[in-house]
């Protein structure tokens, strides 16, 4: 019996096309800044699809695609997704590790030659769309090229969000497009009257003490990750001061050695020499 192959989690939109997609369907309010999203529907439905029953710890990956500079705009292209395994995950933090990245690299290097990293996307589930500090600090540190992009999705209140850089700061994109060959009909399945309705809804109780709680534990997060680089940093200065004594103490015993050497010779040589005094007559 053959065996079945298992699903990966990359998706992608294969294009060599490097003009503006022309067939495209406008979410959201026009953009008025001097950036566009545009992101293929069949990646845009396989993420909705990967993070729908993503509902404990947050969950993600990378986006890989194009720019294209028309029209006095950075026109960002979303050509596919690639999951993030090997990851660090809780309810409200994920952690790309060594192995992530390289995961991430191998994938681009077979499905992806020709195009770039340009944003990554994580899930909030049941916290809303925003960028915690601890999401501000991975954007600043590992996505912080004038094109990196954010993508945040709410699997439990199917809602979602883009964040980009504009003069140096993150703003939440007020729309974008969906996009696919021409003569391929966009279908939306998502309810966008309800997510407008979700992201106008005022916070409960509730709802406030859960994000002071989400905004202590991201704090405590970066704490904690500052803190291990700094725990890095003094176990390498540690390490290099270990290094530097025992060098030191390897020079300090060659000279010893030497000089018990000389002495060594010099008492030979003064046996000699007594020797011959005692044979002459």
């Amino acid at each position: 019996m053959a065996k079945k192959r298992k699903n990966k989690r990359i998706y992608s939109h294969v294009s060599t096309d490097e003009r503006l997609p022309q067939n495209i369907y406008s979410i959201g309010e026009h953009v008025e800044e001097n950036k566009n999203i545009y992101i293929y529907q069949s990646v845009y439905k396989a993420i909705h699809h990967y993070t729908v029953d993503k509902v404990v710890n947050e969950s993600g990956g990378i986006l890989v695609g194009n720019v294209i500079e028309e029209f006095g705009k950075m026109n960002i292209i979303i050509h596919g997704f690639i999951e993030a395994k090997f990851c660090e995950a809780t309810p409200t933090t994920l952690k790309f590790t060594h192995e992530t990245w390289e995961y991430f690299h191998k994938v681009i290097a077979k499905k992806f030659p020709d195009k770039k990293i340009i944003g990554w996307i994580h899930t909030h589930p049941d916290f809303g769309i925003f960028l915690s500090e601890y999401d501000k600090f991975i954007q600043e540190n590992f996505f912080k090229e004038d094109y990196d992009i954010a993508y945040v999705v709410d699997p439990i209140q199917n809602i979602e969000g883009f964040y980009f850089w504009i003069n140096g700061q993150l703003e939440r994109c007020k729309g974008f497009y969906l996009c696919d060959k021409t003569g391929n009909k966009i279908r939306i399945e998502r309810d966008e009257k309800k997510e407008s309705e979700s992201e106008r809804k005022p916070l409960t109780g509730y709802g406030i003490f859960r994000n002071i709680i989400l905004g202590l534990l991201s704090l405590v997060s970066i704490i904690l990750l500052y803190g291990t680089i700094n725990l890095n940093g003094k176990v390498s200065e540690l390490q290099n001061q270990q290094r530097a004594i025992v060098d030191s103490a390897n020079q300090n015993f060659a000279v010893m050695q030497q000089q018990i050497s000389d002495l060594q010779n010099a008492l030979e040589d003064q046996k000699l020499s007594q020797a011959d005094g005692e044979i002459k007559p």
